[in-house]
């Protein structure tokens, strides 16, 4: 059996961030968990991936050292803040 990850999308409510969840699951890449992040507008909002919905979490409260991955779609200053803290944690940081 492969490797399941834990994946955290950043930006996951933007044009980008919502085309990245899509081919995630139709990729059938493995995710164990995701995480979708925002700001704190748009936290609470709802995301669907393999059937189930899920609630975005807010970003500046997020820990990431339960993830294995983070795609970060949300753009440079945001990046800039936050990638650094998911690569301290242990997270392997692709960055749009």
């Amino acid at each position: 059996m492969a490797k399941t990850l834990n994946v955290a999308v950043v930006g996951a409510t933007g044009a980008v961030g919502d085309a990245i969840i899509s081919i995630l699951e139709q990729r059938a890449f493995p995710v164990n968990n995701l995480f979708p992040l925002a700001s704190e507008r748009s936290a609470g909002s709802v995301v669907s991936f393999k059937g189930k919905s899920i609630r975005v979490a807010r970003l500046d409260e997020f820990d990431f050292s339960s993830v294995n991955v983070g795609i970060f779609s949300a753009g440079a200053s945001v990046s800039e803040i936050f990638a650094p803290k998911a690569v301290e944690s242990g997270c392997v940081v692709v960055d749009n």
